[in-house]
């Protein structure tokens, strides 16, 4: 009698991203979209509600949901929604961050990231990675191209 042939692991084909915007986020979405091997759509490309549907009509992507207006179309569709904190732990990067935060509210917010936490609720089927500093998310990274 043979051993039985494991199943390759389905790797996610639809993905949002939630996190505040940036180098780092960008970074990691980049090596998403290549280790899933589907396009990154940043939702700053789309022009408006037809075209975010229309992306969500399509069998992969990875793309972020930075406007609320977007999302009930991307979590219809999505397979996984990953919520990231890519900052380092720790206090130096805490007063960082406030720090950005202060200059930043002049600009533009910080994204809210509490629509992720009402999806238990709204979409329980839908799976939820939460990573919560640049060493969760590499080892994350790592292990879906195992």
């Amino acid at each position: 009698m043979h051993a039985p042939v494991p199943h390759p692991r389905r790797l996610p084909q639809r993905v949002v991203v939630a996190g505040a915007p940036g180098e780092q986020l960008t970074g990691f979405l980049e090596r998403l979209a290549a280790l899933v091997d589907v396009p990154l759509v940043p939702l700053d490309d789309l022009s408006g509600p037809a075209e975010v549907t229309r992306l969500a009509a399509f069998d992969g992507w990875v793309t972020t949901a930075d406007e609320a207006w977007a999302r009930p179309a991307l979590l219809e569709r999505a397979d996984l929604v990953v919520l990231v904190r890519l900052e380092a732990s720790g206090l130096a990067n805490r007063v960082r961050r406030t720090l950005r935060r202060i200059r930043a509210e002049a600009r533009d917010r910080e994204p809210d990231l509490g629509w992720v936490d009402g999806l238990a609720l709204t979409q329980p089927e839908l799976a939820v990675v939460r990573l919560t500093d640049p060493e969760a998310a590499n080892g994350w990274l790592a292990g879906l191209g195992t």
